[in-house]
């Protein structure tokens, strides 16, 4: 992207195979690695800005729903960009997770990086762990999963 807005380290779009949020049917995830949650502003208008109006608007208009989510960095890659296999977990409510998710982190096969969600704004679940095409990942009993293969369509930004 030529002349990217304040914040923003880098971003990837990925074409990617079913999940249930998006009921069952494959899609599409742009991820913007920013230096904080505070640039998010200045990246929402950046992206409305009138020299970049008609792309947006030429994407969005090709959209028939979106979720987003704010997730934070954990373990691993800052920047996962080349990850293609992705599992999303989603822990029994009530329980710490940190330990628990420390010791899957550290005997996952394939594993590039970690990432917990911050805010709820979409239906995807709570932590993200992200890997090469030969991700496998432990899953302790009551945790659930779901696994998704991604394609990179290419990064907008890579810096």
């Amino acid at each position: 992207m030529a002349d990217p807005p304040a914040g923003l380290e880098a971003s990837a779009t990925y074409q990617i195979s079913e999940v249930p949020w998006l009921s069952g049917l494959p899609g599409y995830e742009d991820w913007c690695f920013m230096t904080s949650s505070a640039a998010l502003d200045t990246l929402n208008n950046a992206a409305v800005r009138p020299e970049r109006w008609n792309v947006h608007a030429a994407v969005s208009c090709k959209t028939d729903f979106g979720h987003g989510g704010l997730y934070y960095h954990l373990h691993g890659a800052e920047k996962p960009i080349a990850g293609s296999r992705v599992t999303w977990l989603k822990r029994p409510r009530g329980i710490r997770y940190e330990q628990t998710l420390r010791d899957i982190v550290g005997e996952s096969k394939g594993f590039l990086s970690c990432w917990r969600k911050q805010m709820v704004l979409g239906p995807g679940d709570e932590f993200v762990i992200i890997g090469n095409s030969s991700l496998e990942v432990p899953v302790p009993q009551g945790w659930q999963t779901n696994v998704v293969k991604r394609r990179l369509l290419g990064p907008l930004r890579d810096g």
